[in-house]
């Protein structure tokens, strides 16, 4: 009976996968119409490339919520093998090289490469002491680190000019599976639900940030008053880009994945927070003009809200809401460029 009812609970769960993606879907469908007026692209090509960003979304979206999160392990724990699972995160890919004819073996070479270190580490190699960080999530983070700083999926999706955001969707999807499913990981926080504790740890966390950040930038010189707002409209879809396609991504990672854990291992929450909250600021210090310096500062000082957002918050969706609010401000009124 009591499984009976928990498995009536996560399928009335799963069913909020489906208006969310659809509600996206709706959006970007949008979005997609000025590519196609920006860019000649055949009916085909296009169908390719949208039924790819859809499917990233998907594997976005699916460990994000508990329904699904359900019904995925529950697949995983029949049908499991880490071939399979590689094969699937690769799917995306095919179907998009389908549609635009864009098939290459380097570019799955360099899926792959990503791809089967992520699921073989955890699934050969299982973590014993799950709250701590260890050698296999030290690989694991050495691995997505050298695959941005290098930048090793820039050249898989070209048509019709290199689609940067996939590669992310892909890095999200991927890290997600393998903490949600492969390595379960305690406080991942990866859930995409809000609620009054969220949205109040989100916009508090923004507001101490702001009241520093915004007279030290103009007194460093990095940033300056230099408004470009359109409207409303404009301004909310480029905070959703920020949020899905930078914000999410960097929060998994770095409060989500290492904050967590390093925080575990230390058994101090404001040790593991400072320390990822460096390294956040560090993260940035390519930027030009390199090394740059003043950047590091700030996104250190960052760093250490949107860290008290994740622990305030409870999960990730208060610094990934932070973040994509600094960004989104910043390109709006302070950018110099």
């Amino acid at each position: 009976m009591a499984r009976s009812c928990r498995f009536a609970t996560n399928a009335a769960d799963g069913w909020r996968f489906a208006p969310l993606l659809g509600f996206l879907a709706l959006i970007f469908a949008g979005i997609a119409s000025l590519y196609l007026r920006r860019y000649a692209l055949t009916l085909g090509s296009a169908s390719g490339i949208y039924c790819c960003f859809m499917l990233l979304l998907a594997f976005v979206i699916a460990p994000g919520i508990r329904g699904s999160r359900a019904l995925v392990r529950r697949w995983l724990d029949r049908r499991y093998s880490s071939l399979g699972l590689v094969v699937l995160w690769c799917v995306p890919y095919l179907i998009y090289a389908a549609g635009t004819g864009d098939f290459r073996w380097i570019a799955i070479l360099r899926l792959l490469v990503l791809a089967i270190p992520m699921a073989a580490t955890y699934r050969l190699f299982p973590v014993r002491d799950i709250s701590r960080f260890c050698w296999q999530d030290a690989g694991i983070a050495i691995l997505l680190i050298a695959s941005v700083l290098f930048h090793r999926l820039r050249g898989v999706w070209n048509v019709p000019v290199n689609l940067d955001f996939m590669a992310r969707l892909y890095l999200i999807g991927i890290a997600s599976w393998s903490w949600v499913f492969l390595r379960t990981l305690p406080g991942l926080g990866y859930h995409f639900s809000v609620s009054t504790k969220v949205f109040r740890a989100a916009a508090l966390n923004f507001v101490y940030f702001a009241m520093i950040a915004i007279p030290l930038g103009l007194a460093m010189h990095f940033t300056a008053w230099n408004p470009r707002w359109r409207n409303f409209p404009s301004f909310g879809l480029d905070y959703l880009e920020i949020f899905l396609f930078i914000a999410l991504l960097e929060e998994l990672f770095f409060r989500g994945f290492l904050q967590n854990l390093i925080s575990g291992s230390l058994q101090s929450w404001w040790k593991g927070q400072l320390i990822v909250s460096c390294l956040f600021g560090l993260f940035h210090i390519l930027h030009a003009p390199f090394p740059n310096w003043r950047y590091v500062a700030l996104a250190s000082i960052a760093g250490w809200f949107y860290g008290s957002a994740f622990r305030q918050g409870g999960n990730l969706m208060a610094p990934a809401l932070t973040h994509a609010m600094v960004d989104t401000v910043w390109r709006t009124w302070f950018s110099r460029i």
